[in-house]
This record gives C-alpha cells, structure tokens and sequence, in this order.
C-alpha cells in the first residue's frame, strides 16, 4: 500500500510508514480488532473449561454414588443372608421336632445305603457347614461320605468325556491325592461299616474302570502320606492307566 503522507510503497500490515512514520490507520484498526477478539476467545474458552470440567465432575460424582451404593447393596445382602445362614432364628438351625425328624430321615437314609442323599440332608440342615453339630452320631461317616463323594466325581468327569468320545481319561494325580484322602493315607480299613461300603465303591471304580488289580490297589491304601504310587515300573500312572483303559475298552 501507499503511504497517505510521503506516498511510499510498505506492507498493507505495517502500523507505521517506515520512511515517514506516519500511523497505518487501516493496520492499526485491524490490531485492535484483533486485539480484542483475541480477548474475547480467551474469555469464552475459561467459560468452556470450566464449564466442561464441572460436568464432568458432575457425571464422576453421580457414577461414583451409584457404584457406593450397589456396594452397599451387596454388603447388605450378603450381611442379610449370613445371618439368615447363621442367625438364631436361621431356618437352617433346625431345633425340636423338625431335628428329631431329620435325625429320623438321616438315619433312614443310612441304614438303607443312600449315602450321598445323607450327607445331602445334613450337610443343607447344620449351622457349622461340614462339621456335623446337629448329628454329632454321624460326623465322622458323614466325612467319609464327603470324600468318598469327590471320588466319584472325578469318576463321572471321566466317564463324561469318554462318553464323548475323546480319549480315555486317565487316573490323574489329582485322582489319587482325592482317593489317598478318602483312604486315609495308611490308615487300615476296618472302621464302620459305612465307611467299608465306600472303600467296596471305590475298589470297584479303580479295578473295574481304571484296570487297577487287587495288589495295586492295596498298595495304594497303603501308602503314607508323600508316598508315590508306581504302575508298572513308572511313576506316570495316568499314562498307564490311560493304555490300560484304551486296551481293554478296545479303543
């Protein structure tokens, strides 16, 4: 642009002529408008942020509320079903005739061999979970009960996936760590007659599933607790007994 006063030519964005000095009405004006927008957008971004950092607030505020109070929830039903469990009044503390009738029911249950159905019943109607204080006659074999029924669980897993037709499950470690428990790790084997049932049970899975014969399978009632128990030579019994199930289902 030209200056107004000495007619030199300068840039258009110069607040001043550089030859003459004289003000670039037209610059100076459009700094100021600048100037002041500047200002205003400076102001409206603090309104902005502060505005959107309160929401946010906000929102984490309310979230967080909902998050405490489904806690308290869930303290309060847990609370509520301990002591619906556990409480005086529990249904669960069975008192009176209704244990007189339990009693009745458990020992109906026993003397006709339905073991598990026993252990069902007394261990869904005592207070102390496993320890039997509402048939104190029958803790002990009730126990017994207990392992001998993780026994037949591994049994059935098996079962399941051979059923399925996968490969022959195998008596694994953790199969024998259950069956060692059940027998007691060395104990000998003449205790009651429930228990003598549940080791009859058991010798009939491991010599009629698991082709264990009579020797092995004294060798492994007799075993101390850390003992290994070997098949053929091998310490890896679950290869073993996996051959023999193959072998002798024809696999």
């Amino acid at each position: 642009m030209k200056c107004t006063n000495c007619g030199a030519e300068f840039a258009s964005d110069q607040l001043r002529c550089p030859y003459c000095g004289t003000v670039n009405e037209t610059a100076l004006k459009l700094a100021k408008e600048l100037q002041t927008y500047d200002a205003a957008y400076e102001k409206k971004r603090d309104e902005l942020l502060e505005t959107g950092t309160n929401q946010v607030l906000k929102h984490l505020t309310i979230k967080l509320g909902i998050v405490f109070f489904a806690i308290i929830l869930v303290s309060f039903g847990l609370i509520t079903f301990y002591q619906y469990r556990f409480g005086f009044r529990s249904s669960y503390q069975v008192t009176g005739s209704r244990l007189v009738k339990n009693k009745e029911l458990l020992s109906r249950y026993m003397n006709e061999k339905q073991y598990i159905r026993a252990y069902l019943l007394a261990s869904s109607t005592d207070p102390t979970g496993e320890l039997f204080q509402n048939y104190p006659e029958y803790s002990e074999d009730l126990d017994d009960i207990y392992s001998y029924s993780l026994v037949l669980t591994g049994v059935l897993q098996s079962m399941e996936s051979m059923d399925e037709g996968n490969n022959y499950p195998s008596l694994r470690d953790t199969d024998l760590t259950t069956i060692q428990i059940f027998y007691g790790y060395g104990a000998d084997v003449d205790e009651s007659e429930v228990k003598q049932d549940l080791v009859h049970e058991v010798e009939g899975y491991l010599k009629n599933y698991y082709r264990l014969t009579e020797e092995e399978i004294e060798t492994l009632k007799g075993l101390e607790y850390g003992e290994q128990f070997v098949l053929d030579g091998s310490i890896d019994v679950e290869a073993v007994t996996k051959e023999r199930m193959e072998e002798y289902f024809g696999k």
